[in-house]
Formats: structure tokens, sequence, C-alpha cells
């Protein structure tokens, strides 16, 4: 269990993560002040859109440029107070609400269910409580819903067997990557997805790697041991994506925070600064 102490530290780290989300989010224009005020709308998702939007306030954010900046700001402000206060759970509360709205009116008003942006969402939740026990609760199973989001994604790939089909990776590279094949065929990722095109082997090689990796995100479900190994694995993860798909999960990266070793990191950190102090001319002449 985390104490206090370790718990204000974790926040920080997260909400820092957060906050280089937002930025992120914020360079690729996909804040919703950017959004330019979309006409269209997808309200057909789940019963938590279909609220949302039977209220009008996806309609509402989008159709006032004030409206969608206040949410922004409270969106980058609830990040960084919870930075600034990490002991407290107010600011991650308004944070993880902020985070909801802006969830649903994005992925309403973009057509598209851009689900790594839940990572916003969900890495908050934890704080939200400010007692060890219940904070250390939510954050068990921030962990277990990481290791589901892996594991899921890969016995998804085994069960439909496309692990097993050579041509899988091929055709998502056909079928999503035209537009760079168009605008830009003689930089370096459009001559790499050529080279993959011509290498189907290589091509289903890691697909099938990718499947593994997920694969093996089951293990978590028993035993914390290699925790450090499958944040390794997420990372490669990530990076492979990037790579093979020009698909970066920035949001979705702060979720994989949880799979480090926190107690046993804060408690190695803290035992050697007691031995900096204890080693110290300062001590050793009492």
């Amino acid at each position: 269990m985390l104490s206090p102490d370790q718990r204000a530290i974790v926040q920080r780290v997260f909400f820092t993560w957060v906050l280089v989300a937002l930025v992120w989010r914020a360079f690729d224009h996909s804040l919703l002040m950017q959004l330019e005020a979309p006409v269209l709308g997808d309200g057909a998702n789940d019963l938590t859109f279909w609220l949302a939007y039977t209220l009008g306030i996806p309609q509402l954010l989008t159709a006032h440029p004030l409206m969608a900046g206040l949410l922004d700001a409270t969106l980058l402000g609830s990040a960084l107070m919870a930075i600034a206060v990490p002991r407290g759970s107010f600011f991650p509360r308004i944070h993880c609400a902020a985070a909801l709205l802006y969830f649903i009116t994005f992925t309403t008003w973009s057509n598209h269910h851009y689900r790594p942006i839940l990572g916003l969402l969900l890495a908050g939740v934890p704080f939200m409580f400010r007692g060890p026990d219940r904070f250390n609760f939510t954050f068990r199973a921030l962990r277990y819903y990481t290791l589901f989001i892996y594991t899921s994604a890969g016995l998804y790939k085994v069960f439909r067997g496309s692990w097993l089909n050579p041509e899988q990776m091929t055709g998502i590279i056909e079928g999503t990557q035209l537009e760079l094949f168009l605008a830009a065929p003689d930089g370096w990722h459009a001559q790499f997805f050529t080279w993959l095109l011509e290498h189907q082997t290589v091509n289903w090689l890691l697909f099938a790697l990718a499947t593994v990796l997920e694969v093996v995100f089951v293990v978590g479900y028993f035993t914390r041991r290699y925790d450090l190994w499958l944040f390794a694995a997420a990372m490669c993860l990530h990076i492979g994506f990037w790579f093979t798909m020009r698909f970066f999960a920035f949001e979705l990266i702060v979720l994989d925070l949880a799979l480090l070793p926190w107690g046993r990191m804060l408690r190695s950190s803290a035992s050697s600064g007691s031995d900096k102090m204890v080693s110290s001319p300062a001590h050793a002449t009492v």
C-alpha cells in the first residue's frame, strides 16, 4: 500500500504526464476550441453519449467558443493544480469531470471513437479519494484495467484468428496509410511502409509479435513480480505501433504508469536518501 506521502508523489507524476498529453493534443489541434464548430455529430455510441446528446451538452460546448475554451482551460488548469496540490482530491475530481465531458464531446463531433482519450479520465480516478484505503483500492483497480486493455487486444486477435493471417498487417497498412503515400511518398515512413508491403513475412512476424506481447499481460493478473517487464512491453508496443501504423496513443501511456512498482521504488529512494544523510560529515561527527 502507498502512504499519503507516496500518493502525493505518484499524483504529481501522473498529472504531469496528463498535462503533457493535453499539450500534445493542443499542438495536434484537438482541443474543443480548436474543432472549429463542427456541424456533424454522432450520438449513437452508448447510453452515456445518448444522455449527454439529449441534454445538449456536446452541442453547447461546440457551438460556443467561450464554453469550449472554458472546458479546455479547466482541463489544463485542474491538471496543473493537481500537481501543485498533490495531497488534495478536489482538483483531480474537477479534472475527471472535465475529461469526461471532453471525451464525450470530442468523440461525438469527430465521429470517431478515439478511446485513448480515456487515459486522461481514468488516470485521475484513484486520486479522487484522499483516504488511503480507497485510493489504494482504486489504484489497484486501475492496474487491472490497464492489464485488461492489452490482454483483451491480444486475445481478440487470437480468437479472431487474425494473427494467423499473413495478409493482416498488409491490409492494415494499405487501408490506413493511403494519405501518407499520396502526400509524402518519398518520406522515410512511406518508404518504410513500402518495404513492409514488399516483405509480407516480416509484416506477419511483427503482427504476431505484437499479439504475443499483448497476451503476455495476462501474467499480471496472477502476480506483480513481472510488472516492470510488462511496463517495458507496453512501451515497446506503443513505439512499434508508431513505426508500423503511425499510431501513437500518447494519452493512454499514463495508464501504463500503474504497472510500475511505486511502493518498492519510493521505498528504495527514501532508503538511499537516508543512507546519504547518515554518511554525511554533519552526521558523522555526532
